[in-house]
């Protein structure tokens, strides 16, 4: 499991913020937010950013429902 910061987004803003132990970042995404999520991210929209906490990378999700 990957300790990881899930952050809901609207721009560079953060909406909400949640810590969650995963097997990947977008599980991570999926369940902070109880959302289907897609890779990558979509211009204009509400977005997720993924922080893995152990290695420092993040990455970038979008809502896919």
């Amino acid at each position: 499991m990957t300790d990881c910061v899930v952050e809901e987004m609207n721009g560079m803003g953060v909406l909400r913020r949640h810590q969650v132990d995963a097997t990947s970042a977008i599980q991570a995404a999926g369940q902070a937010t109880g959302r289907a999520i897609g890779s990558g991210r979509n211009p204009g929209t509400l977005w997720i950013r993924v922080k893995d906490v152990a290695k420092k990378i993040e990455h970038e999700f979008h809502f896919a429902d």
